[in-house]
């Protein structure tokens, strides 16, 4: 079992902002829910997921349920090309960089 987020967690850390929404869904429909859970995920745990099995399926289930049109991780590589490019600090609208997590 890998991590766990509460409801209450999910609403507050794991909503995305109407710019992020619109970012994420600018993306290739295959990128776009492995996107929006590498914005999320560094937002609330401080570091990128290397793989889908680190990410928590609430999560993952709640953000598909807020419009990200994608309904599965099944297109995303988190090591792929589209993977690394997404953590590298593609210019995400919530201003989040790799870099700030130190």
């Amino acid at each position: 079992m890998g991590l766990r987020v509460s409801p209450e967690a999910l609403a507050g850390e794991w909503s995305l902002s109407f710019a992020d929404n619109d970012f994420v869904n600018a993306k290739p429909a295959g990128s776009r829910l492995g996107l929006a859970v590498q914005l999320k995920f560094f937002a609330a745990f401080g570091y990128f997921a290397t793989d889908a099995t680190e990410v928590p399926d609430e999560a993952i289930s709640y953000l598909a349920e807020l419009g990200v049109r994608e309904t599965g991780l099944g297109g995303y590589d988190f090591s792929g090309r589209s993977g690394r490019r997404h953590c590298a600090g593609d210019s995400a609208p919530s201003g989040l960089s790799p870099h700030e997590a130190g």
